[in-house]
């Protein structure tokens, strides 16, 4: 176990507020702009892991459809057995890098075929490279054994990531009632930060009981309004539709310029400045800070995010959902401007040679960002 990983990473695709000791889940919640957890939950959840019977000598076959024909089973794998897996084969895959392994593996394919230790990999080595990988606070790499074709582990851990998985999937269908209407809601975005984890609102009561931001504190320094100013609380997410409560006010970090209120996921997505600009009335929102607004340029941190977005939508694969930076990569040439690739996962390799990108483009890309957020908050 790996307790220090017990930690709430919050996504906009988040099915739940819960995360997960093992296979007990605890509720996260948000409490002065910080994810917090009650501390006897989390205890609660070490004992009962403390309580199972531990024998690492009592190994099961991780196989889907078990054993099967020679190599293993041809299902491929899922879950956590998908996740181990291919961090052996990622091992596996350096391993015959650095020895030259003339096994005749075919990458990315032949699941099958791909259950051992192989090209040279040692337990040893992939103890060392993946040891320290976590799953729901369990380093499983650290109990693996070994036979000639396939690895094994020990039942309790197993026990405990099959329950993980099916309580996890469990959750994120398991509504929980707006503390208003009492209708049941699953989507874990409308629970007000500053509350205790528990009162979750309905889009209907949200709209009901929130404010609608109208822009009346834009262009005011965020240390007073953080001071003195209406909690965040109070109103609605401004980009979100139908719109989720708010959690803190989003301000300009190149200013310090409050732009209005976000509920946890878009802010999140503000910060991390990779894939907000996706959103709709993102770059509208941006330009709220009158300084970024009077100046006509994006905050620094969304600038390359605004070349990405661009390039994507003129050279990605129509309909692509990824993230941008994923598909996108940019590497600063200096002066002379962008150094550029697009290539969408799944896309044919032979569409993903690179080109540049200069600053005379560069500009113009976000010029043209820029006049389009200003026409859409007008």
């Amino acid at each position: 176990m790996a307790p220090v990983r017990f930690q709430y990473k919050y996504n906009r695709d988040a099915k739940h507020d819960f995360v997960f000791f093992g296979h007990q889940p605890v509720r996260a919640y948000k409490m002065a702009n910080r994810w917090k957890f009650v501390e006897s939950e989390v205890r609660a959840a070490g004992r009962a892991i403390a309580a199972l019977a531990w024998d690492p000598h009592d190994l099961v076959d991780p196989r889907p459809g078990g054993a099967g024909q020679q190599g293993g089973s041809r299902l491929e794998p899922t879950g956590w057995r998908a996740q181990i897996h291919g961090w052996i084969v990622r091992a596996a895959r350096t391993a015959h890098e650095e020895t030259g392994c003339s096994c005749g593996a075919v990458w990315g394919y032949g699941y099958e075929k791909s259950w051992g230790l192989r090209c040279g990999l040692t337990a040893d080595a992939l103890r060392e490279q993946c040891g320290e990988y976590a799953i729901a606070c369990v380093l499983p790499v650290a109990s693996l054994a070994w036979t000639d074709d396939t690895w094994l582990i020990p039942r309790t851990l197993a026990f405990i990531l099959d329950r993980q998985e099916e309580t996890d999937e469990n959750l994120g269908h398991t509504p929980t009632p707006c503390k208003v209407c009492g209708t049941g809601v699953t989507d874990p975005g409308r629970r007000p930060a500053a509350g205790s984890g528990g009162n979750v609102l309905c889009p209907a009561c949200a709209q009901a009981t929130l404010l609608s931001y109208r822009q009346q504190l834009d262009g005011k320094p965020y240390a007073k309004v953080r001071e003195n100013g209406p909690p965040a609380q109070d109103y609605l997410c401004t980009l979100c539709d139908p719109p989720r409560p708010a959690a803190v006010w989003d301000h300009c970090h190149d200013h310090g310029l409050i732009r209005g209120p976000l509920c946890v996921s878009c802010n999140t997505m503000e910060g991390h400045g990779k894939d907000f600009l996706t959103l709709q009335g993102s770059t509208a929102h941006l330009l709220r800070c009158t300084h970024c607004r009077t100046r006509r340029s994006l905050p620094t941190n969304h600038q390359l995010a605004a070349l990405r977005r661009h390039l994507h939508l003129e050279r990605g694969t129509p309909g692509c959902d990824w993230p941008l930076h994923m598909c996108v990569t940019l590497i600063d040439a200096g002066s002379s401007g962008f150094d550029c690739t697009v290539r969408c996962p799944g896309e044919q390799r032979n569409r993903s040679a690179g080109f540049h990108l200069t600053p005379e483009e560069a500009d113009r890309i976000q010029a043209q960002a820029v006049e389009e957020g200003l026409s859409d908050s007008s």
